[in-house]
């Protein structure tokens, strides 16, 4: 399996991961491996720490 890639969205700051990544507690437990996950950086999500694309109604149109 190829490395996992992160991309960052300069306009509305989600987060996006390419490949499978595990999910882990404070310990270093596995608690779920997800593949593609997308994170919120823009802090309107109401699925945090996922994107729920609210950020979308946050971009100014040029």
């Amino acid at each position: 399996m190829d490395k996992p890639k992160v991309f960052i969205n300069p306009k509305s700051g989600s987060i996006r991961i390419t490949g499978e990544v595990e999910m882990v507690d404070a310990d270093g437990n596995v608690l779920e491996t997800l593949e593609n996950p997308k994170f919120c950086g823009c802090g309107q999500s109401k699925e945090k720490p996922f994107c729920d694309g609210s950020h979308k109604g946050l971009l100014k149109k040029d």
